[in-house]
């Protein structure tokens, strides 16, 4: 993978994030658990990397906090990455 498609994930997994914390709390995509991880015997080797994982170091490369989510633009503009067209 270059770069650029790791941005481009990083991007839409932090969008996705966002849509989701706008959502009300009652809503059902909120009462998911981002860090649950699949019962019943662990295969050998490493432990697959959670989405929770993931968006919190996501968010800690970006410099962002989960109350940035209310301010959309400002949210927007700071995941943004250049279109590499």
């Amino acid at each position: 993978m270059n770069v650029n498609e790791i941005e481009y994930m990083r991007e839409n997994r932090l969008r996705w994030f966002e849509h989701v914390q706008r959502r009300p709390i009652d809503a059902p995509v909120r009462r998911c658990d981002y860090g649950t991880e699949v019962q019943g015997r662990r295969g050998r080797g490493r432990f697959r990397k959670t989405l929770e994982e993931t968006l919190r170091k996501d968010l800690e490369y970006l410099d962002l906090t989960e109350d940035m989510t209310q301010n959309r633009a400002q949210w927007r503009s700071r995941i943004h990455i250049a279109d590499p067209t």
